[in-house]
């Protein structure tokens, strides 16, 4: 008995060191909405390839996302939530990508597309309640109650690890104290950089999931994601359903 007691404390305490280590990476777990993106991002697991064959979130992240829905609505109702200093992304949209183009209000709940030499390119689908935009070059949307954001735009990059470079880039011009993940690669071909960071104007600390990967031979898209992180859990669901929207330009060809 007195054997099996020093093995359980043994356990748990490489368990808390472990965790510990964790934080200090930023959250190499990679829980909430940045697993969500992870496993997802372009064709990363089953529900993302049905997903990008046809542009929509499968029946199960569509039921899933409601039940989220309702929880994120419950939540947002108390008076911590109401009480907290939280992000405004409709307010000061963060451009990490780079694009530095104007947009214009596109139609949300349907699927939105960039071209490239009138070929189509990558497209995504955003939830009904959320605002999407666009330009020549770039996609952007934020959620109803501004609380979580999306872009979506071609990078201008040679390879992919001037891709990553310039998305860090992106992240360290909006964002501070910024502390990134291992890098991780997804069963569909993308580059994940994901962390945590917190708003240069707001000093409010939020999530990030950003992606790197080829929409097209020869050329790199940037996929960016931020969550306000005190409620990255009611919004993992959702980021889950919108990448498994992403399609690729071979995907339109299905």
């Amino acid at each position: 008995m007195r054997i099996v007691n020093i093995l359980g404390v043994t356990t748990v305490g490489l368990l808390v060191m472990t965790q510990y280590a964790m934080s200090q990476r930023g959250g190499a777990a990679r829980s909430g909405v940045r697993g969500a993106a992870v496993g997802q991002m372009v064709g990363g697991t089953e529900g993302a390839e049905k997903g990008a064959k046809i542009g929509v979130m499968t029946g199960a992240t569509r039921t899933a996302m409601d039940r989220e829905t309702t929880a994120r609505t419950q939540y947002q109702a108390t008076p911590a939530y109401q009480s907290a200093p939280r992000s405004n992304f409709t307010e000061v949209p963060p451009d990490v990508l780079g694009v530095g183009e104007a947009s214009t209000p596109a139609k949300s709940g349907q699927e939105t597309v960039i071209r490239k030499d009138d070929v189509l390119l990558v497209g995504i689908t955003f939830p009904a309640d959320w605002k999407p935009s666009m330009g020549d070059k770039h996609i952007s949307a934020v959620s109803g109650d501004g609380q979580a954001y999306a872009m979506l735009a071609p990078l201008g990059a040679d390879d992919r690890e001037a891709g990553i470079k310039q998305v860090k880039t992106g992240l360290e011009r909006y964002l501070k104290d910024i502390k990134f993940d291992e890098q991780a690669e997804t069963k569909g071909g993308a580059t994940m950089v994901t962390g945590t960071g917190k708003g240069k104007k707001t000093g409010v600390e939020v999530v990030f999931a950003t992606a790197v990967f080829e929409a097209a031979k020869g050329q790199l898209v940037g996929a960016a994601f931020i969550v306000d992180s005190k409620i990255e859990d009611h919004y993992k669901e959702t980021v889950r359903g919108i990448c498994q929207t992403l399609r690729r330009a071979e995907d339109f060809k299905k």
